[in-house]
């Protein structure tokens, strides 16, 4: 007997990118897959009048749910799409991407049908203009020390130790079990892809590479929440030290350390200069995330 098709809710969370927003939310609109609700998490306190014009014509005529918020933030928004959600899988692609395939939606379902144990599901990203980052094995596992390439462009499907935040999907009972996203983890938000699939290991879930759903990760240059008042290497140094007092301990913890200084402080300091004030910027780092780790509890925004 066939199995029936679970309804989707696919989230986009948009901050300060309206060409790249329109041309994604088309890309979604073209797809296949019979069921589906598009929830924009739009953190734009204007737009231009052409993608203003177009979103609440989208919105007016049922083909979104357009939502505000003020406050950017990755997480956050994210969270605010969950709670919205009526879907049973919940697929995230970013505001700066290209899908060329209808069917893509259709292929983030399949596992989740053929196997109840799986709670989320990594799609595959490419970079136009560069060669896809492959491995044979080990898809999304960032070594003891975070230092490997996860292998998101690979051509193949396998279990998956994680998730890239541009391309995702999750089983609704999964992502409220964990608690959904960590907002704690803010500007770029980076890591919070890897924070949420190990929690969801933590709990017994299996996480699947699909290389099917395949989509286009642009990287625009600008938007996607980030502050232009944090430097670039702070704000990854910030999130990387939160990631690893939050969820690692031990030699574990000292390991994912000592790489982070040694990549983002000694390594890229020779390369680019600035080598103390980086250093500066890692111990700042560190003792703000170590007080975050002693004074707050993982905030559970979705119970």
């Amino acid at each position: 007997m066939m199995k029936s098709k679970p309804s989707l809710s696919v989230i986009v969370a948009t901050y300060h990118r309206d060409e790249n927003l329109t041309d994604t939310l088309r890309d979604l609109l073209a797809q296949d897959y019979p069921g589906y609700e598009i929830i924009v998490v739009d953190q734009d306190p204007v737009h231009d009048t052409v993608t203003h014009n177009l979103l609440h014509h989208w919105h007016q005529e049922g083909k979104i749910e357009w939502m505000r918020t003020s406050h950017p933030s990755l997480t956050a928004a994210r969270n605010i799409g969950i709670k919205r959600a009526a879907g049973e899988i919940i697929v995230f692609v970013d505001d700066d991407v290209h899908i060329p395939d209808s069917g893509f939606l259709e292929s983030h379902a399949e596992p989740f049908i053929d196997n109840s144990s799986i709670g989320a599901s990594a799609g595959r990203v490419l970079v136009p203009g560069q060669e896809p980052r492959k491995v044979r094995h080990h898809i999304g596992w960032l070594g003891y020390s975070g230092a490997r390439e996860p292998g998101f462009g690979s051509e193949f499907s396998a279990m998956a130790y994680s998730v890239r935040g541009c391309n995702m999907a999750f089983r609704r009972s999964a992502i409220y079990a964990v608690g959904g996203f960590d907002e704690r983890y803010n500007h770029s938000a980076f890591r919070e892809d890897t924070d949420i699939s190990l929690r969801l290991r933590r709990l017994g879930y299996l996480i699947w590479f699909n290389h099917r759903a395949c989509l286009y990760h642009l990287s625009a240059s600008k938007g996607g929440t980030r502050d232009q008042s944090i430097a670039v290497d702070t704000d990854l140094i910030l999130n990387d030290s939160r990631f690893a007092l939050f969820n690692l301990l031990g030699l574990h913890r000292c390991l994912w350390l000592l790489r982070l200084y040694a990549s983002r402080v000694i390594k890229a300091g020779l390369q680019q200069g600035g080598v103390f004030k980086r250093h500066q910027s890692f111990w700042h780092s560190y003792l703000g995330a170590r007080k975050e780790q002693t004074s707050t509890t993982f905030p559970r925004s979705l119970s």
